[in-house]
């Protein structure tokens, strides 16, 4: 039985997500993380998609991406098929990383986008990667905080996400961390 074709159109924003076969690691050395980033940092100087959060877990991933003309099928299918050689490569192995082809769901600006974009930045607070979500590096979170130098996420669209506002920063902060799993100030 074939496969249904993804529902995508331009303007889109989509969650997408994947994880390692069997729940096993995709990344196992910080050199791995660093490979999948940069390749998908030269993905998109030449696309034509917009990243507003992300997060690289040990065995999974998820993004927050805006489509523009591309199908974000084509990002995900190029960066995860470089990365699946170059992992399988390096570590003596074959066959597939991960479980099965992405998932995606399209995500409405309001009020949902918020959500899944604290949901994304507090995964390794969540699964114990970090007891602060701000400091773990392979999180669009290093970004927004100045922590990380890379420069993945396109700020001048990020207002759609922070708002607008001098203190936008702090808000989207204390936002992520009034989370239903981020511990409260007691």
């Amino acid at each position: 039985m074939p496969r249904l074709a993804r529902l995508t159109y331009p303007g889109g924003f989509y969650h997408i997500f994947n994880r390692g076969l069997n729940k096993s690691p995709i990344f196992q050395e910080n050199n791995d993380y660093d490979k999948l980033l940069d390749t998908l940092t030269s993905l998109l100087d030449h696309g034509d998609w917009l990243i507003y959060t992300y997060c690289l877990m040990p065995n999974h991933y998820h993004f927050l991406i805006e489509e523009k003309k591309t199908p974000v099928s084509k990002l995900i299918s190029r960066l995860f098929t470089s990365y699946s050689l170059y992992f399988n490569k390096k570590y003596h192995r074959h066959g597939p990383l991960f479980e099965d082809r992405f998932k995606s769901r399209i995500i409405q600006k309001d009020p949902y986008f918020m959500l899944v974009s604290r949901y994304i930045h507090l995964n390794p607070y969540k699964s114990k990667q970090t007891n602060n979500p701000e400091d773990y590096p392979y999180s669009s979170l290093s970004e927004y905080t100045g922590k990380s130098f890379r420069k993945i996420i396109n700020f001048s669209k990020v207002s759609l996400l922070l708002g607008e506002g001098e203190n936008r920063l702090s808000d989207y902060l204390k936002f992520v961390k009034d989370g239903p799993s981020y511990p409260r100030p007691r």
